[in-house]
């Protein structure tokens, strides 16, 4: 090869590997700013999901977090190579050639620590293991087709709102939260005039698990009292989820309620669509939402639509619930307060905090008021129960947390308070005043809430839980108050035969 085909060589090769360097480590910081990259069994598990669907901003973050700033570095590298060459300084390609590949190697090697990227391999392979028996679950596990449940005699209708990354660590430090004052003065109050299972004497929630630490998940063990690990299978074609676990539509839909799930983003992200359609309900997202009218063909902020659009879409809904014969589930997802950075919509004009987030919740705190306050005078409220819950904890990225930096608290306070929210309104009349010694200084998780949102309604059960949830209102311990968080965690994530069997 004669000289001036290797010098074109070496010039290629060295472009391509301080393209690839500048780019790893603008990304490096981007992730940093904008995804939970210390949570790595949470980032495979959504990773490996289907992922269309994202929020219309995550491509425009990715070309001005990373790609136009490694290209802007590129470019200035051209520039000083043509300044040199036209300066007369005889430029070593081949050490520079040498020196990019350092800094590539370099900067990937700095991606590999900073990330922990040596975990993806071991979580994949703990999610292809040969599935063990769990004595954990033999042990825990009630099987639900054991459990008798026995509805009231006047069944109750219920209304579940998931509020995106809501956390009970948004009350004020008085209250029992993280912040000198609170950004959801209304979820405050609601939480401490109802029904607020705690792990504390005041506002508090639910342990966040992995396996139930991010939307799907989080939806997924709330709803079937059984964690997210790796429940999506094909079967003729059609990928479904855990179509022999029994979720709470499942049981509602035998005793005859109309289910509707609605969000105002594309149901297929991180395949949803299959948990719902696995699990008896009718979901309406925003393709369904466009294609019946209720909102412009051509409109996308965000997510999809906002929830100030969603509230009154929930409103429309449930009138025409409210005036059929049959009781009625209808649970909606909220996601103005998705992280990195939350959407403030149009309606959200109060400024009261100096930090977006904070003016997000804020403003997600009022709409929910509005919207409860419309549900409490319809007529069939009375027969009504109301559920709050965070689907979540809010997904903190290394570097963008505002809990932590804007709470009164030192970090691992901070850390330690960190609970999705619950509050029960209205639940089944011989449940309105629960003990204090069953409702606070609890310790519990996303498990526990399907069989007590069963019991809120009125419905009795046979047994104290149904799979790995116990009932809340029950002066039982939960699974996590007899082995301890890190005992649950350990035993829910590998693979197991009884979970398989669930598939």
């Amino acid at each position: 090869m004669d000289k001036r085909k290797k010098i074109i060589i070496y010039n290629i090769i060295s472009d391509l590997l301080i393209l690839l360097s500048s780019a790893t480590a603008f990304a490096i910081c981007w992730a940093r700013r904008n995804y939970p990259m210390n949570q790595n069994r949470t980032v495979y598990f959504v990773m490996t999901s289907d992922v269309s669907g994202h929020d219309s901003g995550t491509a425009l973050s990715i070309i001005k977090g990373f790609v136009l700033p490694a290209i802007f570095v590129f470019a200035a590298y051209r520039i000083l190579l043509l300044f040199l060459s036209r300066r007369g300084v005889n430029v070593k390609i081949r050490r520079i050639c040498a020196v990019s590949g350092i800094l590539c190697a370099g900067t990937f090697l700095t991606a590999i620590v900073i990330f922990k990227a040596w975990r993806y391999p071991l979580i994949a392979s703990s999610v292809k293991a040969a599935p063990v028996y769990s004595e954990f679950y033999e042990e825990n596990y009630i099987e639900p087709s054991s459990v008798t449940v026995t509805p009231p005699a006047k069944k109750r209708n219920l209304i579940v709102v998931f509020m995106e990354s809501m956390e009970s660590s948004y009350a004020d430090v008085e209250n029992g939260g993280v912040f000198e004052k609170t950004p959801v003065p209304y979820l405050q109050e609601l939480a401490k005039t109802h029904t607020n299972f705690s792990h504390n004497g005041n506002v508090g929630g639910g342990i966040n698990l992995e396996g139930t630490s991010w939307t799907v998940a989080g939806l997924l063990s709330k709803l079937t009292a059984v964690p997210y690990f790796a429940p999506f299978v094909k079967k003729n074609g059609k990928t479904v989820c855990l179509p022999n676990a029994v979720s709470l539509t499942d049981i509602l839909s035998e005793q005859g309620y109309t289910s509707i799930f609605s969000i105002g983003s594309e149901k297929q992200f991180e395949n949803r669509d299959a948990f719902f359609e696995s699990h008896s309900i009718d979901v309406h997202d925003i393709k369904w939402y466009k294609e019946n009218g209720f909102i412009p063909k051509d409109y996308q902020v965000f997510w999809g639509f906002e929830d100030v659009k969603l509230y009154e879409i929930a409103k429309k809904e449930l009138e025409v619930l409210g005036s059929g014969e049959a009781p009625f589930c209808y649970q909606f997802l909220t996601v103005d307060t998705h992280f990195p950075y939350g959407f403030k919509c149009s309606s959200c004009t109060d400024d009261e905090f100096d930090h977006q987030m904070m003016n997000v919740l804020y403003c997600a705190d009022r709409q929910l008021s509005d919207f409860l306050q419309w549900v409490q005078a319809q007529v069939w409220y009375e027969n009504t129960t109301v559920v709050i819950l965070g689907d979540h904890c809010y997904l903190s990225a290394p570097k963008n947390n505002f809990i932590e930096e804007l709470s009164v608290l030192p970090p691992e306070q901070v850390e330690e308070s960190r609970h999705f929210l619950n509050i029960i309104i209205n639940p089944s009349g011989n449940l309105k005043n629960v003990p204090e010694i069953v409702q606070k200084n609890r310790q519990f998780s996303s498990f526990d809430i399907m069989p007590t949102i069963l019991e809120a309604m009125g419905n009795t059960l046979s047994e104290d839980g149904i799979a790995l949830g116990r009932s809340l209102y029950r002066n039982v311990p939960t699974l996590v108050e007899e082995y301890g968080r890190n005992t649950v965690e350990t035993e829910t994530m590998r693979r197991t035969v009884q979970y398989e069997k669930l598939k």
